[in-house]
């Protein structure tokens, strides 16, 4: 198959998979939430994890690591404060 004539049959597939599922922003959303929620001692890369991109799952694990600690704000963004707070209390 050339490349000229796969071109809209792969546009057209991309873009009924697209409309069949999740955006990529719920997919992070829920793979976030499940990371924040976990028991814990749990580790791995959970299954509602499995469609997110390697780069973006190490930014969101950790994202979650700060907020399971209460490292974040009310905004969700790390807060140095919290963080040596709670070092201090250890």
């Amino acid at each position: 198959m050339r490349l000229r004539t796969a071109l809209p049959v792969l546009t057209a597939a991309t873009l009924l998979l697209a409309s069949c599922g999740q955006s990529y922003d719920d997919i992070v959303k829920e793979c976030r939430q499940v990371l924040v929620e976990r028991p814990e001692g749990e580790t791995g890369k959970p299954a509602a994890c499995s469609d997110v991109k390697e780069d973006d799952y190490g930014v969101i694990a950790a994202s979650a690591a700060m907020e399971r600690l209460g490292w974040t704000d009310e905004n969700g963004r790390f807060s140095e404060e919290k963080m040596l707070e709670d070092a201090a209390r250890k």
